[in-house]
């Protein structure tokens, strides 16, 4: 029997509150998202805090209108800034991290917990309080949760699921894992037991969906231009040959494949 299983054996009746700082990455290549992102993270977080920047993550300018208009229609959430330096001679990923850093740097020392997100995964928020409401999350130092994963349409979701995002007990993160080229996964292998990954929820289905490729042929050109990713691979290229057909049901990135489903969200426009 896994350690998990033995916790929520040994555990009983409504769990232990805790509080937990949700940290979601943010660019406007992810505009049509983060609305919703912050919506379902209010539901269940004790704050929200969005690190942002003046450029795209391979040093072109940002779109200031969009990032103010952002801030404008989310009160909720803490929007904090950081510079970005040209100069800086480092890989893209370098600023995905530094970003989560300067996200952990100011949350509240009150937090016991540290959600890291990306702006396209969004957290059922509703189940996500029930998920809470029972299972031992005062009993882990890290957890992965499972999630959805999406490719070129909301209704397109894999048959696989995938476990990006990490809940992590604050006090037992350092800088130097936060920002290891590694991202989220670093932080997962460092931190003792216990801990759990593609943690389901009470339902045995993923808590959040993952929207990465959700985008028109223009926008997934802009993403993988610009994301923490460019380097590795011929992405316009890939993108451009996904765009010259219909979809075929499975995606260039990973391979799988995919059902139509009603959506979980609206995208903002």
């Amino acid at each position: 029997m896994s350690l998990l299983n033995k916790l929520k054996e040994k555990i009983t009746g409504k769990q232990t509150p805790v509080k937990i700082t949700t940290l979601i990455n943010y660019c406007t290549n992810d505009y049509k998202f983060i609305g919703a992102c912050i919506q379902e993270a209010l539901k269940f977080s004790f704050e929200v805090i969005v690190p942002y920047t003046d450029h795209f993550y391979d040093g072109s300018l940002e779109n200031k209108a969009l990032l103010e208009k952002t801030i404008k229609e989310n009160p909720g959430a803490k929007f904090e800034f950081f510079p970005y330096d040209p100069k800086l001679d480092v890989l893209p990923q370098h600023w995905v991290t530094y970003a989560r850093v300067v996200g952990w740097k100011k949350s509240s020392p009150d937090t016991d917990f540290i959600l890291f997100l990306d702006a396209d995964e969004v957290v059922d928020g509703d189940r996500f309080k029930d998920f809470l409401s029972k299972f031992p999350l005062s009993k882990m130092n890290v957890i992965k949760l499972a999630n959805y994963y999406y490719f070129r349409d909301i209704a397109y979701q894999s048959e696989t699921f995938e476990d990006s995002a990490v809940i992590a007990r604050k006090n037992l993160l350092t800088e130097e894992m936060i920002m290891d080229f590694l991202d989220r996964d670093k932080s997962f292998r460092d931190i003792v037991e216990p801990k759990a990954r593609m943690v389901l929820g009470t339902d045995n289905q993923p808590l959040i969906h993952h929207y990465s490729w959700v985008r028109s042929e223009e926008e997934m050109i802009k993403k993988v231009s610009t994301w923490g990713h460019s380097h590795e691979r011929d992405w316009v290229q890939l993108v451009k040959d996904e765009f010259a057909n219909g979809f075929k049901g499975v995606d260039f990135v990973h391979g799988y494949k995919y059902r139509t489903v009603d959506p979980f969200i609206k995208p903002t426009n």
